[in-house]
């Protein structure tokens, strides 16, 4: 009984996924996530209470996948730890989360980049949980990578190049339908996440020695 209650429960799961993928938090209904998932209402009150309860495991469960695939590739590193790498290790890290990070969006069929965007652009109720638990731990490791690569950063001038990384990133998930049209391709070639890595990496750090060496300029701002 108990395994066909944790089958039917990752089979929510799964449904949960693709829909919350296809048509927003707001666009799916528990019904409707009941019915792909080969069950009914009652069940999926049972194991989740609730459509925002549901919403909030699937988001956490993908963000924690992310998290995990950082930690089985020694990508997260402690700041006393980076302090004392040599520069070429920096740089390998760098490239190695930026195409950690690239896989994941850019993956068949893109449950987790699809999900975030849809979060980051329509928050819902579980925004501030995500951030908390995932996205904040994520930035802080990045800004530590980055102050190690550049030491004479300030906190601030290392978030706003974390961001732009990022935002770098993404710019190939949320654009990919047109570039891949433009560039008259009908998908991604296999070696896409390394080669776009590779790229965002050297452009990334040619920007944060361009901050570093301008001495601090822009640092009245603030982080956005």
């Amino acid at each position: 009984m108990r395994g066909a209650r944790e089958a039917t429960r990752e089979r929510l799961l799964r449904a949960a996924a693709a829909l919350f993928a296809e048509r927003g938090y707001r666009g799916a209904t528990l019904r409707a996530i009941a019915a792909r998932g080969r069950t009914n209402l009652a069940a999926a009150n049972y194991h989740f209470g609730s459509k925002q309860r549901l919403y909030r495991e699937v988001a956490s469960s993908l963000f924690a996948a992310l998290e995990e695939r950082f930690e089985r590739a020694g990508l997260r590193r402690d700041p006393e730890v980076l302090a004392r790498l040599p520069r070429e290790t920096l740089e390998d890290l760098l490239r190695s989360r930026i195409r950690a990070l690239l896989e994941t969006l850019l993956a068949s069929p893109g449950l987790h980049g699809t999900i975030a965007l849809r979060e980051l652009c329509d928050p819902t109720p579980a925004l501030r949980e995500i951030a908390r638990r995932f996205l904040a731990p994520m930035r802080s490791d990045l800004a530590a990578l980055v102050k190690a690569l550049a030491p004479g950063l300030s906190d601030e001038e290392a978030l706003r190049c974390v961001h732009g990384i990022v935002g770098h990133v993404f710019f190939y998930r949320t654009h990919r339908p047109a570039l891949l049209l433009l560039d008259g391709a009908g998908a991604d070639p296999a070696d896409a996440a390394e080669r776009l890595a590779a790229h965002i990496a050297a452009f990334s750090l040619g920007g944060i020695e361009r901050v570093a060496a301008a001495g601090g300029a822009g640092r009245s701002g603030t982080a956005t």
